[in-house]
């Protein structure tokens, strides 16, 4: 009798310990999909992006797919578009010293960069160089400086409200829209009042 009942004691804490070991698995594989930035230990694009649908946490055989051309080339636009904006606000400040709005929009514009950032990781698409930073001029006046950064926000509003016409995947388009609100907002009206007091 005691033989039998240490036997099904034995059997249990057994089918204890398995049941334990795989839950700690499916956890870790949970916690590694949520926070795939930990893995790499740099910002990035992952080789393999990490997909977290389905029990077994299974790999896309081609995540780029999930993406038409023509959004791929939008997130890439958009890019390169916050990289070159950053790169003449940073020009403006290293010649005219940290003057506003330049030296706080020339954050927003790195913020942005980050943002979209997670979207080309998220979809497997590589992101691209910033080919700006060192590489534009400041103008001679900090009026003109002003006057150029109107029309280039002006023209990132033009450039997000068309992509807005045609991106379907919702949280590329609200990040869009978010960036679009930003320059519309609060970028634009600060290097107008800039224009106009000097």
């Amino acid at each position: 009798m005691d033989i039998h009942h240490n036997q099904r004691q034995h059997r249990h804490r057994r089918r204890r310990q398995r049941t334990l070991e795989t839950d700690n698995h499916r956890r870790r594989r949970h916690r590694d999909c949520r926070f795939p930035l930990l893995l790499t230990g740099s910002r990035q694009p992952l080789s393999k992006p990490l997909s977290c649908s389905g029990e077994g946490f299974s790999q896309p055989s081609n995540v780029v797919n999930q993406l038409n051309h023509e959004t791929q080339a939008a997130l890439v636009e958009a890019i390169e578009d916050e990289y070159k904006a950053r790169a003449f606000y940073e020009a403006v400040i290293n010649k005219f010293g940290t003057v506003r709005p330049f030296s706080n929009i020339v954050h927003a514009e790195a913020r942005h960069a980050q943002r979209l950032e997670t979207l080309f990781i998220k979809y497997g698409v590589p992101v691209p160089a910033d080919t700006f930073t060192g590489t534009i001029e400041a103008p001679d006046s900090l009026k003109t400086a002003c006057k150029i950064s109107i029309d280039g926000e002006i023209e990132n509003l033009k450039m997000y409200d068309r992509f807005l016409s045609f991106v379907q995947k919702p949280d590329i388009s609200a990040a869009f829209s978010q960036l679009r609100d930003a320059s519309a907002n609060r970028h634009l009206p600060a290097f107008e009042r800039c224009y106009s007091r000097l």
